[in-house]
């Protein structure tokens, strides 16, 4: 009896498991986040809108009908275009390009600027110095030209798109990185493993990335809404995705923008789609920031 008393006190409960941590940690995120669970939910309903656009929309996007610059009303329930096309539907599958946009630039951007101010940060010398200048002359030229440019050169297309935004973010995650990587590179497990004789490699990705995680998710869910921003600018420019193609920066471009006074409901509903997207995107990173932001912990800046 004393012995299996003695095991209950010394006996140790396993960890929770990894479900119910994400469980709780969920919660705990819709507790202290009210804006953030806000901004998630609204991204989910955008994403869901995009994936299931078949079943939702009331007419093909692209196909011409009779019912030219109709009001909202129960066939057309957003209205129509000057080239009769079912707004509601387009608006719709216009989520699709700016999804595909946004997650593929964070991709690229996210993996060549981390890859790129790990170097930076932790070599320092020359290496730094040659990709940091590298990175303040693309940084110094305007965003949107840059991207004009890059967009234009390659023709006009999703691939174009996403390759321009990634060029135009990928130095500016970089800096973002490398200044992070400046902090953590002389701390004492860094200097522990060097000691017991990792690879600068090892030191790398083992030791330094896994605490930039935080430092690099806050990253990715700021750059994604400024990402859905540059390829509805690209669009409406006209660099961007081909006329027709159903695109809120299409949809409010200068085809359509003639008609603004005339039909307000061909501005309010794409561009209500595109602010509300990336106000929540924004509303999420700012969330997210404010949990994971190592530097916040403990600053009395957050509450």
């Amino acid at each position: 009896m004393a012995t299996s008393v003695i095991d209950e006190q010394f006996y140790q409960r396993p960890a929770p498991a990894l479900p119910r941590r994400w469980a709780r940690g969920g919660l705990r995120f819709v507790r202290r986040q009210p804006l953030g669970t806000f901004g998630l939910l609204v991204i989910v309903l955008f994403t869901l809108a995009a994936v299931f656009a078949d079943y939702l929309r009331t007419s093909d996007p692209k196909a011409f009908g009779d019912d030219i610059l109709t009001g909202p009303n129960w066939t057309h329930w957003f209205g129509t275009n000057r080239d009769g096309q079912d707004l509601w539907s387009r608006v719709l599958y216009g989520a699709r390009p700016s999804l595909k946009v946004g997650l593929a630039t964070v991709g690229i951007a996210l993996a060549g600027g981390t890859i790129l101010g790990l170097l930076a940060g932790y070599f320092g010398g020359p290496i730094d110095m040659l990709i940091s200048r590298a990175a303040d002359i693309m940084v110094a030229f305007p965003a949107l030209l840059f991207g004009l440019v890059v967009a234009a050169w390659l023709g006009p297309g999703l691939r174009s798109v996403i390759i321009a935004i990634s060029i135009v973010f990928t130095p500016i995650i970089m800096r973002i990185v490398r200044s992070g990587v400046l902090q953590e590179r002389n701390r004492a497990y860094v200097e522990a493993a060097r000691v017991v004789g990792a690879s600068e490699a090892r030191v790398m990705l083992r030791h330094i990335l896994p605490n930039l995680l935080p430092l690099l998710i806050v990253v990715a869910s700021t750059t994604l809404p400024a990402a859905i921003l540059a390829e509805s600018g690209l669009t409406f420019l006209g660099a961007g995705l081909p006329l027709g193609e159903p695109s809120w920066g299409n949809d409010l471009g200068p085809k359509a923008r003639t008609y603004f006074d005339l039909a307000p409901w061909l501005a309010i509903f794409p561009g209500l789609a595109l602010s509300l997207s990336v106000l929540a995107f924004n509303l999420l990173g700012d969330s997210l920031r404010d949990e994971l932001d190592p530097r916040l912990r403990g600053s009395g800046l957050r509450e």
